[in-house]
């Protein structure tokens, strides 16, 4: 699972940076930003602190 969502954020990251319009990369950025929050609360699930 972690790893298919750094997959996908790696992939959108890429396709901001390929964009060629700004609500285009707006809206490319919001999805890379919701994966970033599934990823961060998939970590603070299984973190050993």
């Amino acid at each position: 699972m972690k790893k298919k969502i750094v997959k996908k954020y790696e992939d959108l990251i890429l396709q901001v940076n390929s964009a060629t319009g700004r609500k285009e990369a707006v809206a490319l950025i919001h999805k890379a930003a919701k994966l970033k929050t599934k990823f961060d609360s998939y970590e603070m699930m299984w973190s050993d602190d």
